[in-house]
């Protein structure tokens, strides 16, 4: 109170309350900011499940891109390199990881990818074949050196995905959100790396690669080994799901997998209660160095009905409640 008193006498009341008033005017205006996101993208689920979003190439478009948290690069299908032309490039073939396969494919100059006003200059990457028919083929994949750059906030209530350069909005601080510590782990010869999350089964932990790009969750058979010796936690198979459950990758595969149901998976304060989750020996695992480890891949199901915001700056994925009345996704 002296030192309010002492700035009264000196300048006057009339001027200070100004200024007070125009402190709190300024405040305002940078909270109100914090909440607006840089970008905002529709999305709708197509292609079996995938997170879908419209992306412009070199000013092209706007072309259907799946939204991959478990790709480390953009890429593009064959498609739409008959419509514009990807010269190749110098330079070393980069490895593409799927579910059943990896593939090394020469590097070619895509150029300018932009979405929501936001935009990845110079791409080198590669282009991938269209799946065989009657499967329709995306334009794209929306990776990990896209995406990294920003806060990522997926809401199932508008079906938009919200950009923001500054870290996590302020939202995340609401009643009902909880926030997860991820990992950026840099698997083998990966020059950048993948995001994992922890998952609590009961009296044990497991590790799963953040992978939006798996339509649905996986884990391996090491994993189901290891949940099936931990004593209170029932996973059975899931006899109300498909008959035929397959699992589907990036390069049009599709294999035979194993459904199972787990009564309880918690990944920080968030809970999900008789989960379905694909059992299948992926690729991946045996690419990334984990075949004998007990790992997962935690799909984009898992947050169809939640909002989440993926803080890549600040390594942490903030989860909001199960939102009932979310719409329904549509393929």
């Amino acid at each position: 109170m002296g030192l309010v008193r002492t700035i009264f006498e000196r300048l006057g009341a009339p001027i200070t309350l100004l200024a007070f008033a125009a402190t709190i005017a300024l405040a305002f205006v940078a909270s109100a900011k914090a909440q607006t996101p840089d970008a905002e993208i529709p999305y709708r689920y197509a292609y079996n499940g995938w997170i879908t979003v419209p992306v412009t190439v070199n000013g092209q478009g706007p072309y259907n891109f799946i939204v991959d948290t478990g790709a480390t690069l953009s890429v593009v299908f064959e498609n739409l390199a008959t419509k514009q032309n990807f010269p190749f490039v110098d330079g070393e073939p980069r490895r593409i990881l799927g579910l059943i396969e990896a593939n090394d494919l020469p590097p070619r100059y895509i150029g300018r990818i932009e979405t929501g006003g936001h935009a990845l200059d110079n791409v080198v990457s590669v282009v991938i074949a269209d799946w065989a028919a009657p499967r329709e083929t995306p334009q794209g994949v929306l990776g990990l050196d896209f995406l990294e750059q920003y806060a990522v906030f997926i809401d199932p209530v508008t079906q938009t995905i919200k950009l923001y350069n500054d870290g996590a909005p302020d939202i995340v601080d609401s009643r009902g959100w909880s926030g997860v510590r991820i990992e950026p782990k840099t698997f083998g010869d990966g020059a950048r790396p993948l995001h994992v999350v922890n998952a609590r089964i009961r009296s044990k932990t497991f590790p799963f690669i953040l992978d939006l790009g798996a339509s649905g969750t996986i884990i391996n058979y090491p994993a189901l080994r290891s949940m099936l010796t931990t004593r209170r936690v029932s996973v059975r198979s899931a006899g109300t799901a498909s008959r035929n459950p397959k699992v589907q990758d990036l390069f049009g595969n599709e294999r035979q997998s194993r459904l199972v149901r787990i009564q309880r998976i918690k990944i920080g304060r968030t809970t999900w209660r008789n989960k379905i989750v694909s059992v299948y020996n992926s690729d991946v695992f045996d690419e990334l160095g984990l075949a004998e480890q007990p790992y997962g891949l935690l799909g984009a199901d898992m947050f169809r009905y939640r909002r989440i915001v993926i803080d890549f700056k600040n390594d942490t994925l903030h989860i909001g409640r199960e939102i009932p009345g979310a719409p329904q996704p549509i393929n």
